[in-house]
């Protein structure tokens, strides 16, 4: 099976390389070649294609030639792309240092196209002249040795305006060894095309650097932060090298990053080189090392620092050993599969992952030799080879991985045989000690009555106290390696209910403040209203555990208790600024039976049953810690830790039963319809089914829900609801947070809210008000209390309710001391121009006085066409003193015989025409539409004048009143939302005009 994978390894190895050499070779079988000098692409079309201009070229040695010089010298044709150093040029080779002129024509079809040249590799400078323009050069070519160099890769655009283009290239070469010229091909096409070739190089460049040099961040990190395996060490510096030969090779991205010379990239491109074969041989022994030689490590090590210490000699030097240094990397590699195989063979753990991952190298290394040397593209090949490189040597990791944990499961099963067998030793002879200690306690108790300590001399009565507190030490402990006992024999049991965790760590702070030490200030931070379901003698336990640590490794300064919540759990933090913990030991603080070095009493079980209690929880808790500066315990505890079958009791339709025994679902309705509505929020049925009892004697119309979502969905469907009675205690929603959110939109005066508990706590109490409660009842509930207290609520909201009408009235009433100013003055005016007017005026007026003074404004509703003609009085008033500026309308089909609240429409139409239509000299219209829709009376008050702007609109609706605010809009949105299914809305256009829309229910006069 083995030899089978080696042969199939070696198959696909060779596959892949051939398929990719022919992948990197082929070309379309219609491209032209150049013949003689000259190039025919009339019939190629160069848009979205590229083609390369191979073939034969015109070249003259030693001469950097322009256009009219070139034909008076003899010129020889030259394979493109190659090294000068093969050409034949009168039977004798041309030399490896030395320039030239490349010269070849190119005929095309359409001169009025953009056009691109982009260059490969072109030793060791050059300059690319159309039509003797020069339209791109890397380096300063020159016919001696003076000239700069420079191989950089780049893109020229150029138009040729005409259909013939001569294309001549200088070249020269002084330093590379093997030769200049022009070694990968030329490219030619449209701009388009160019930009895609130039794109897809760097994009194979960048992908590849940006994979192995993330693989060195990873490596060198993981072997910086634990030091184990050496082999990590190397791979990362392997990585980090075959990054630093792909940003010095290809289309060189180093020159374009860094401001450096050609001679300092040369460099890096040995020490890459030289660097990739020595790091990854050093990775593979480490890795393998029991099936490598470490002499032949060795010697190849040594030649390879050897090698890199050439980086030192000049380029005309150095260059001669480039083939040296390709023998030297495939020796390694090569060296490396034979390891490999070996590993293969001996069933080493991973070895075949790693066999995988040299072969990714091997190819990669391949192709990039080739490209050095001969025509070879390497962003060709599809950019995957780093890839498979990282998979397979995950994989490697993985499995080494798996195996090592599988070997400590063993070791495990073994250990925790005997660690049960200690549990159950400590367990029975902690059992045996209580029922001794509860006699001693008892006995030094009785001792210590006055009855019985009257013949005992002092220093007897404090020896027998000092017992007394040494044996209830002693029975703590107990306790602690009994509860120890139980969590890890799954026996202790937790009772979740509903725990305010302000009001636990209020009490734990208190006591602890008490008798702490007086120098350590406690903060409790955690907000009311923080509800877990849970254990709440365990939550103490866990909360007294961690915070009396805190006070007890801290000599001066402060601990401070939060909470914050994080998805679907709160955690809460216990921070102290004490002296901290050695990171050494924060792993094995939460061990049973572990101390620290410098602990003055316990027996090192607090913090582990705290930790076993809150995963009891399905919490977890972790620490933080720097020595000298403090310690932070988190506490991650689920916010709802619902049973199954506390699950199946909410998907299931919930019921009661009534007096009857019926079953009811919520919400339920009860009571008087027509009397004053109360709603009742209690998840506790029974609690539910005896408030309405009592309620319902009273005459109240009652609505009760189990759940404090349905809170708000039943006081938008009512918005008339006298009072509120939630109780505190509720799933979701707590009855703070039920009360906050409700006082957003509701104040105290509006809707009184009655809050219910089983607290007794003062800060229970102060809790409750300050999320928004009128009053606080403690359970279980007094008849005449319950009902005392919810009367005088509702007589609360009356009262109000009363106050705000008179408020109503009397606003309205107070007319503008301007308004009737100018009234006057008009009518005193036409009575010397037009007497009828006159009288008329003073009628609309009388009219207008008469609706706005009138008592009825107290009443919660009254008739529409009452309110229609207080506006046209005003409307007449205002029409009279502006003939030219106002355009009124009602558009109503039929009368409606309905009944409004006073005043509702009145402040809209004068706010239209006072603000709307100011500065509105003519043509200002404020039209009023009034139809019936269902059983909904649809009122829309439009004007075309200067509008508002959303800043504007959110100002006028706040519930920040303006100090210039009369009985505006404000007002009138607050009004109707009390009406059920009522609706207010404004639109405004600034130059355009507002709407405001109302829609309100349809409430017949029955009087008419």
């Amino acid at each position: 099976m083995r030899k089978l994978i080696l042969i199939s390894m070696v198959i696909i190895s060779v596959v892949i390389i051939g398929v990719a050499s022919q992948l990197l070779k082929h070309e379309r079988t219609d491209a032209p070649k150049a013949v003689a000098g000259v190039i025919d692409l009339k019939q190629y079309d160069l848009h979205h294609n590229t083609v390369s201009l191979d073939g034969e070229w015109d070249f003259v040695p030693d001469k950097l030639l322009n256009y009219s010089d070139f034909d008076n010298h003899h010129s020889y044709l030259v394979e493109v792309p190659s090294q000068w150093s093969k050409y034949t040029l009168n039977k004798e080779n041309f030399t490896t240092f030395g320039s030239g002129t490349y010269r070849l024509k190119i005929l095309i079809n359409n001169p009025d196209d953009i056009l691109g040249i982009k260059t490969g590799n072109i030793r060791m400078s050059n300059a690319i002249y159309i039509d003797e323009k020069r339209i791109g050069q890397s380096g300063v070519p020159a016919e001696e040795s003076i000239y700069v160099q420079k191989n950089v890769p780049y893109v020229a655009y150029f138009q040729p305006n005409k259909n013939e283009l001569e294309l001549l290239i200088h070249v020269a070469n002084f330093d590379y060894a093997s030769g200049g010229g022009i070694i990968g091909s030329i490219f030619i096409g449209d701009q388009e095309s160019i930009g895609k070739l130039r794109e897809s190089s760097l994009f194979y460049d960048l992908i590849t650097i940006a994979a192995f040099f993330t693989m060195f961040i990873y490596f060198a990190g993981s072997y910086l932060y634990a030091r184990l395996d050496i082999e990590q060490l190397y791979f990362s510096l392997f990585c980090f090298m075959v990054g630093l030969y792909s940003v010095s090779h290809g289309e060189k991205i180093l020159m374009s990053l860094l401001p450096v010379t050609y001679e300092f990239l040369i460099r890096i491109q040995i020490i890459s080189s030289i660097g990739t074969g020595i790091f990854m041989l050093l990775y593979f022994y480490y890795a393998l090392q029991q099936f490598a030689y470490e002499k032949i490590v060795k010697i190849l090590c040594i030649i390879g620092v050897l090698l890199l210490a050439t980086v030192m000699l000049p380029i005309s030097i150095s260059s001669y050993l480039q083939f040296v240094y390709s023998i030297y990397i495939f020796m390694n590699i090569f060296y490396i599969l034979y390891i490999q195989i070996i590993a293969i063979f001996k069933r080493s753990v991973g070895a075949i992952y790693l066999s995988l991952s040299s072969m990714a190298i091997l190819i990669y290394m391949v192709v990039a030799t080739l490209n050095l040397n001969i025509n070879l593209e390497i962003y060709s090949l599809p950019p995957l080879l780093p890839f498979i490189c990282l998979t397979m040597l995950s994989l490697y990791i993985s499995h080494r991985f798996t195996d090592s944990y599988l070997e400590k499961g063993r070791i495990t099963s073994a250990l925790m045989r005997v660690d049960k067998l200690k549990d159950e030793f400590l367990a029975k002879t902690s059992h045996e000690f209580r029922t001794p200690l509860h006699g001693v306690i008892a006995i030094s108790q009785s001792m210590l009555e006055p009855q019985e300590s009257t013949t005992l001399t002092m220093e007897q009565k404090e020896k027998i106290s000092l017992i007394f507190n040494i044996t209830e030490k002693l029975s703590h402990l107990v306790n602690d390696i009994l509860d120890f006992s139980k969590i890890k024999e799954g026996e202790l049991k937790l009772r979740l209910t509903n725990v305010d965790l302000y009001s636990v760590t209020h009490v734990i702070v208190e006591i602890l403040s008490y008798i702490g030490n007086k120098d350590v200030k406690i903060y409790n931070y955690i907000e009311r209203g923080k509800f877990l379901l849970a254990d709440e003698d365990r939550l103490r336990q866990i909360l007294y555990n961690l915070i009396e640590n805190a006070v007890k490794y801290t000599k001066q300064g402060k601990v401070e208790i939060s909470c914050y919540e994080e998805h679907r759990f709160l955690v809460i933090e216990v921070s102290d600024t004490g002296r901290g913990i050695a990171p050494e030991h924060l792993e094995s603080i939460f061990e049973p039976f572990r101390q620290l070095e410098d602990a003055s009493r316990g027996a090192g079980l607090g913090l582990n049953v705290t930790k076993e209690l809150v995963q009891l929880h399905g919490g977890e808790i972790t620490v933080h810690s720097v020595v000298g500066q403090g310690t932070t315990f988190y506490v991650k505890l689920p916010i709802e830790a619902i049973k199954k079958e506390q699950q199946d009791k909410e998907h299931r339709n919930k019921i009661i039963l009534t007096k009857e025994y019926s079953q009811v679902t919520f919400p339920h309705f009860a009571g008087n319809k027509v009397g004053k509505k109360i709603l009742i929020a209690d998840d506790d049925h029974i609690n539910l089914k005896v408030l309405i009892d009592i309620l319902e004697k009273e005459n109240y119309s009652i609505i009760a829900v189990d759940d404090s979502q349905q809170v708000f969905e039943q006081l938008t469907l009512h918005p008339a609801i006298d009072l509120l009675i939630l109780d505190i205690m509720m799933p979701k929603l707590s009855g703070y947070e039920v009360c906050q959110q409700i006082r957003k939109s509701y104040s105290s005066a509006e809707l009184p809210i009655l809050m219910l508990t089983a607290a007794i706590r003062p800060e229970d109490l102060i809790a409750a008000f300050q999320s928004g409660a009128n009053d606080f009842l403690h359970k279980p509930l007094d008849t005449a209390e319950l009902k005392t207290r919810v009367r005088n609520l509702i007589l609360l909201k009356e009262s109000a309710e009363t106050a705000i009408k008179m408020e109503t009235a009397f606003l309205q009433a107070q007319i503008k001391p301007h308004f009737i100013y100018n009234v006057l003055n008009s009518i005193l005016s036409l009575s010397y121009l037009d007497l009828d007017k006159a009288r008329t005026m003073i009628t609309d007026f009388a009219a207008f006085l008469r609706s706005s003074f009138s008592f009825e404004n107290t009443n919660s509703l009254i008739a529409l066409d009452q309110e229609l003609q207080l506006i046209q009085a005003y409307v007449n008033i205002h029409r009279m003193r502006y003939p030219e500026q106002l355009d009124w309308e009602i558009q109503m089909e039929e009368p409606f015989n309905i009944l409004i609240p006073p005043l509702l429409l009145q402040p809209l139409v004068e706010n239209a025409l006072f603000h709307g239509l100011k500065n509105k000299r003519n043509n200002g219209r404020v039209t009023m539409k009034i139809a019936k829709e269902q059983q909904m009376i649809n009122i829309q008050i439009r004007d075309n004048g200067i509008g508002m702007t959303q800043e504007m609109l959110d100002k006028i609706l706040s519930e920040e009143p303006s100090v210039h605010q009369s009985v505006g809009i404000r007002n009138i949105a607050k009004r109707i939302k009390k009406y059920e299914n009522a609706t207010f809305r404004i639109d405004s256009v600034v130059d355009e005009g507002t709407t405001v829309q109302i829609n309100f229910p349809l409430i017949p006069d029955e009087k008419r």
